[in-house]
């Protein structure tokens, strides 16, 4: 069977063109996938960093006991570190020399948003050295890490948590690509931040080790040697963090890719077994089973498999270094990011290869198995699906099709939350992808029949025969179209699948971003004015002070804290973002969305929640939770709010809030002012201004926070949806073209017959046109019907969630896509036919298509 295997593909090769070329694409993009997930598994070596020059570090790592629903105990590091204890200092300080670190935000009046200001005894942690003036001897002093020689003995200004201050430069330091820091003395250091996050030990790590033991040990602190020691620095951490970010995209793209490939094949597999049902009743005549047919069909997936996998590992170990720059270029990895070729890589990419290739055509060769000899005997091959087909698609797509939209319905409901995150929703939308392709096949024909419906009616009322020139060519096409059922399939299922899995996907997307923009909205109407962060991390207690003291403006300053609480599965305790707030001002000044409760009653030792809390609390329960410093603190429940994927999820006050610890004060996120009664609008948007000019902070309406909203949420999904729609698309339309390079070459009697019965060469490639633009379309017409339920099941989730809120059906681009998909349909289609009719007569078409092969 093998050698029969590796002749009929060396035969046939046009038959397995597609499945070829979308195996050897799909194990490209999963080669590249599995070698860029790999490379961003580990953080890479950064070079020299914060603290490279110590050999040991102890950080803060305060960690809450949490005990399961099933008896076992899981600690969770808090939320806002407090830092090391002065006994645990002092301990491992027993053990040999120890520079603490205190890292805070300081930023000059021309410095970046990640500048930070450092004690001037942790620089030589760093190996920072001078390269002009002195290190600083009073509290008025500073040194610029990376500064120009000309700014010693130079004022600069600089800002910090409490305001803006001023310090003259007594020295500098060369450029460390790692930060921008500003460095003080011990005493100022300490005075800006309290807390010590890192502690440099240079005794013994054993000692080391011993000593945070005896305090606690990892429930209060890490203690870092070697490699691990990168792990301690920020730097670090945002690279992971970039790097894991990159991890879920790559892998959704990889698997989308690897399902589309599994579609492909099986439909080229398929169409591939209806045109050669004569030849398998022929081998079934001579003698040849079942099981051999079946293992034939097996056998030849096999050879396209290995030759697609080895030319797919060859392209995706080609394609790393490319990816890798792609993502360096979209700011998605840190510069200097490479992908380096590992074998297991790629071998893992060839084996799901060979199983996607088994895996397609094992429906195929189930059909293959049910061929009878006396199909052989058969004078005409007529273009009827079997009964058990037709079962077997309106089964299984009315099931997947009926499911999905259920669980849709049952998300919209009961978890709107998980509509609100394209993450989670994905697997419902293609789901419901899924099913509208399923019945893609049996739906085409009554779609056809209702698209040229009407302009059957015009013709008849304008008078117009099928004897008409247009007539016929439309009449052709119209009843090929509907006969032909295996082609109408074939044509029309990758246009469902490409317009459904753009518009799906897209309109989610923009659906969802939409309701994020609704959610700020909403909570905005209130407002007048809003005062944000202008080039630095946050408002500081000036900008605060500042903007409260003008008159004729009521300000709601909101401060983010974070509180832990189980999660829905009761197995760990998980950080949900909060923040804090006065209640007069958050119920005078904010629209937030109160389901239930009153923001009149939140007071201290209470609490506003998001309805998708776990747990479902209801107004006046009591909820057991952690601050963000790992205080348990039992507090009631105020009001209950329905809000969206980016919106706070819990409001408390000021006194149940902690916004310090390690790295110093928390920086307000935003002030939300509005007018008094009386109050001149335009002075006070004068007065504002000059408020905090200078600070850091910039005045804004709330129309600009809208629109800014809208760029952000869309500037952030695109990335991702590159990655994960384009090849998907690209595979479709491979399949698209194959399948209609495939029939069309088989038309040649039909085509032959036009010939005969009068039509010129001009109306049979019309008819052609005619009839693919008419699958085309009705693939479209299903593709945007998919949409419209993904649509419709995510816009009805988020209004249950936000309030009203538009839904956005990308017809702009299932515009484009349908275009594309005709211009590739109308050259796999009519080329073929062309060539096929170029210089020959009807007879002679007839003559080629019923002699020997």
């Amino acid at each position: 069977m093998l050698t029969l295997a590796l002749a009929s593909v060396r035969l046939r090769w046009a038959s397995f063109v597609g499945s070829f070329v979308a195996l050897t694409c799909g194990v490209a993009l999963m080669a590249v996938s599995v070698l860029v997930i790999a490379a961003t598994t580990d953080v890479p070596d950064q070079g020299r960093q914060r603290f490279s020059q110590a050999p040991v570090l102890v950080t803060a790592n305060l960690g809450v006991d949490f005990r399961t629903a099933t008896g076992e105990t899981s600690t969770t590091p808090v939320a806002a570190q407090p830092g090391l204890s002065p006994e645990l200092i002092a301990a491992v300080a027993a053990t040999g020399r120890a520079v603490p670190d205190r890292t805070f935000y300081t930023q000059l009046a021309d410095g970046p948003s990640s500048q930070v200001g450092r004690a001037w005894s942790a620089a030589e942690l760093g190996g920072y050295r001078l390269t002009a003036g002195s290190a600083p001897a009073a509290d008025d002093q500073v040194v610029l890490g990376g500064g120009s020689p000309e700014q010693v003995g130079r004022p600069v200004r600089y800002v910090t948590a409490d305001g803006p201050h001023t310090a003259t430069v007594s020295g500098v330091t060369e450029v460390e690509p790692f930060e921008h820091a500003v460095f003080f003395t011990d005493a100022q250091a300490a005075r800006y931040c309290p807390a010590v996050g890192v502690l440099a030990a240079f005794g013994p790590a054993d000692a080391v080790r011993r000593a945070v033991d005896a305090a606690g040990g990892e429930h209060v602190a890490r203690v870092l040697t070697g490699g691990d020691r990168a792990q301690a620095d920020p730097h670090h951490a945002e690279v992971s963090h970039r790097l894991e970010d990159v991890q879920t995209p790559l892998g959704l793209s990889a698997a989308v890719s690897a399902g589309t490939a599994v579609f492909v094949v099986a439909g080229t597999f398929a169409l591939s077994i209806a045109q050669r049902r004569r030849e398998l009743a022929l081998l079934r005549l001579i003698g040849a089973t079942r099981r051999q047919l079946r293992t034939l069909v097996h056998r030849e997936a096999l050879v396209v498999g290995v030759l697609a996998s080895a030319a797919g590992c060859a392209l995706g170990a080609a394609g790393a270094a490319p990816a890798g720059r792609w993502l360096v270029e979209r700011d998605l990895v840190p510069p200097g990011f490479t992908v380096p070729i590992a074998w297991w890589a790629l071998l893992t990419a060839a084996v799901i290869g060979l199983l996607t290739a088994l895996g397609g055509v094992l429906l195929s060769s189930l059909k293959a198995g049910l061929i009878s000899p006396g199909e052989a005997l058969a004078d005409a091959d007529v273009e009827r699906p079997s009964r058990l087909s037709l079962a077997f698609r309106w089964t299984a797509g009315l099931l997947v099709l009926g499911g999905a939209l259920a669980a849709v319905a049952v998300t919209a409901e009961y978890w709107p939350d998980a509509a609100a995150n394209a993450a989670d929703s994905l697997s419902l939308l293609l789901a419901v992808v899924a099913g509208c392709v399923l019945l893609a096949g049996v739906l085409a024909g009554p779609t056809i029949r209702l698209l040229t419906l009407l302009p059957g009616l015009a013709a008849r009322l304008r008078g117009r025969t099928a004897e008409d020139g247009g007539g016929i060519v439309w009449a052709t096409a119209r009843q090929s179209s509907l006969t032909a059922f295996r082609r109408t399939a074939a044509t029309t299922t990758p246009v469902v699948l490409i317009v459904a899995f753009a518009g799906c996907l897209l309109g989610s997307i923009d659906t969802i971003n939409r309701a994020q923009v609704t959610e700020v909205r909403n909570r905005l109407s209130a407002a007048d004015f809003v005062v944000t962060p202008a080039g630095t991390p946050g408002l500081n207690r000036a900008v605060v002070d500042r903007v409260r003291a003008v008159p004729g403006v009521r300000a709601l300053v909101t401060t983010p804290t974070a509180v832990l609480a189980a999660d829905v599965t009761g197995q760990s305790l998980v950080p949900f973002r909060a923040a804090a707030a006065d209640p007069a001002a958050l119920a005078e000044v904010d629209r937030l969305p109160v389901v239930a409760g009153s923001l009149a009653d939140l007071r201290p030792g209470s609490v506003v929640l998001s309805r998708t809390w776990p747990g479902s609390p209801q107004v006046g329960q009591q909820v057991d939770v952690r601050l963000a410093d790992g205080t348990p603190r039992s507090l009631r429940v105020a009001a209950l709010l329905g809000t969206g994927a980016e919106a706070v999820q819990a409001w408390v006050t000021p006194t149940d809030a902690v916004t310090g610890g390690v790295g110093g004060p928390a920086l307000t996120d935003r002030i939300d002012l509005r007018l008094l009664p009386g109050a001149d609008r335009q002075q006070a948007a004068t007065a504002l201004r000059t408020a905090v000019d200078g600070l850091g902070a910039r005045l804004a309406t709330p129309e600009e926070i809208w629109s800014g909203a809208t760029d952000s949420t869309e500037e952030a999904s695109w990335n991702a949806l590159l990655m994960i729609l384009g090849l998907a698309i690209c595979y479709a339309a491979i399949a698209l073209a194959n399948s209609l390079v495939m029939t069309v070459t088989d038309r040649r009697r039909e085509l032959s017959l036009l010939r005969l019965a009068g039509a010129t060469k001009a109306q049979v490639l019309r008819a052609v046109a005619v009839e693919t633009l008419l699958c085309v379309a009705a693939g479209t017409l299903l593709g945007a019907l998919g949409t419209a339920l993904s649509v419709g099941g995510s816009w009805a989730a988020l209004t249950h969630l936000v309030g009203p809120t538009p839904a956005v059906v990308p017809w702009g681009a299932l515009a484009t896509l349908a275009t594309c998909c005709a211009a590739i349909a109308l050259t796999a289609a009519v080329l073929p036919a062309a060539l096929t009719l170029r210089g020959r007569d009807g007879q002679s078409i007839l003559r080629g298509a019923t002699g020997p092969a």
